[in-house]
């Protein structure tokens, strides 16, 4: 400001000018506001995002990897205690019981047995086949 005294359109000149910097600053705020609510919506969205994977986690992924595990308990049997034999035959009952137990020493919960009965056929080397109430063309170890 000047010492001297004001005119009426230096006042004016002056006003409009504090008027213009207000109206930038506050364009500025704006822009600042807006940067804000736009990294808001971003933090909520992953946050979303984070909190629907969990809900798939644990309603998809935490029972597939149950199957998995009793599928591995199958699979370990075949591998660790059968061999492929053409001649050879167990009856169901036994082969199931014997599944049981070495899924019980090993720690692994075993299937049931429809689904032993069916997951067994699937393996190869030895590729057991269920006739007449046997398996047939593999024996234990």
């Amino acid at each position: 400001m000047r010492l001297s005294a004001m005119y009426p359109l230096d006042i004016i000149q002056e006003q409009e000018k504090r008027i213009q910097s207000l109206e930038k600053e506050l364009t500025e705020l704006r822009q600042g506001l807006a940067a804000v609510h736009d990294y808001f919506l971003q933090i909520r969205a992953q946050a979303d995002e984070q909190s629907i994977s969990a809900e798939i986690n644990l309603g998809i992924v935490r029972p597939l990897k149950e199957d998995d595990a009793e599928f591995e308990g199958i699979w370990d049997f075949h591998e660790k205690m059968l061999v492929s034999d053409p001649k050879g035959t167990v009856p169901l009952d036994i082969m199931y019981d014997t599944y049981a137990q070495f899924c019980r020493k090993s720690n692994k919960k075993p299937v049931d047995k429809d689904a032993f009965e069916y997951l067994l056929p699937q393996m190869e080397n030895p590729r057991p086949v269920v006739f007449r109430g046997k398996w047939q063309g593999c024996r234990f170890r």
